[in-house]
């Protein structure tokens, strides 16, 4: 009796996997799934089947999602952001093996503390900005915002990096500094988390990008705030500008419409 009651209660577990296969839902789900709070459906088309561009992601990182970063892994997978299953599938053959550029290699953190790979700006033209709310040039925030509004729809971001080394002229907390870029200026571009910029303890975004071995054409130590790099579409520094040139400057308008004319990646 007990052995035939065995026979039944396999078979009946059989049939529910199989049911849950087929409808695309699963009871149990893997413990990282658990710990992202989604169904089997966020790494693959059906639990159990093929993977999707997440599922890709996390076979080959170790099984971590530490740094995943959904919008740009999406890009980097030519898949759809914010999308499950079958829609999530990546349709870039050469994903998850994807080579960021040197200079969008990088994992920071944005103004809310959020988990944000450059890699998502891949294929745009970004100016990378090191910025202060107490500094004679913190006016250039008016003209990096009309810039930002200009060109945003031909793949244009600006990157502001607040950064305390010059005359301690950003001494706030990231929320005290987004409720200033926010209230004053209206600032509606990508804002990251405080770095350094300069000196001990300088972030790697700032170490390559300052470091004769790593940007031989324009490296050398930030000079004040609101030093800017270009960044264009292949991920290449392309120009740099000191703190005091100003946005709106002929020569910075001049090189970023330059960038922008160039195709997409």
């Amino acid at each position: 009796m007990q052995s035939y009651l065995k026979s039944i209660v396999t078979m009946l577990t059989a049939v529910t996997v199989a049911i849950a296969l087929t409808t695309g839902t699963a009871s149990a789900k893997p413990k990282y799934a658990k710990a992202e709070n989604v169904g089997c459906d966020y790494c693959h088309f059906k639990p159990g089947g093929e993977r999707n561009f997440r599922g890709l992601y996390y076979g080959a990182n170790d099984h971590s999602f530490a740094k995943f970063d959904e919008i740009a892994e999406a890009k980097l997978a030519n898949a759809a952001a914010n999308t499950k299953g079958e829609a999530a599938k990546a349709n870039n053959p050469v994903y998850p093996n994807v080579v960021l550029p040197k200079a969008l290699n990088f994992m920071m953190k944005d103004i809310d503390g959020k988990n944000v790979s450059l890699g998502r700006y891949y294929g745009d033209v970004s100016l990378v900005v090191n910025v202060a709310s107490f500094c004679g040039n913190t006016p250039q925030y008016t003209a990096l915002q009309k810039a930002y509004d200009k060109y945003k729809g031909k793949g244009f971001n600006v990157l502001g990096f607040p950064a305390n080394e010059f005359g301690k002229q950003e001494p706030g907390s990231e929320k005290e500094i987004k409720e200033f870029c926010t209230s004053k200026y209206n600032v509606t571009f990508p804002m990251f988390s405080k770095i350094v910029v300069k000196g001990e303890g300088i972030n790697p975004l700032y170490k390559f990008l300052t470091d004769k071995e790593t940007d031989p054409k324009f490296a050398g130590d930030i000079d004040w705030n609101f030093a800017k790099f270009l960044i264009n579409r292949k991920g290449e520094v392309i120009a740099r500008f000191p703190a005091k040139t100003k946005p709106d400057a002929p020569e910075v308008v001049a090189a970023i419409e330059k960038a922008l004319e160039a195709a997409k990646q």
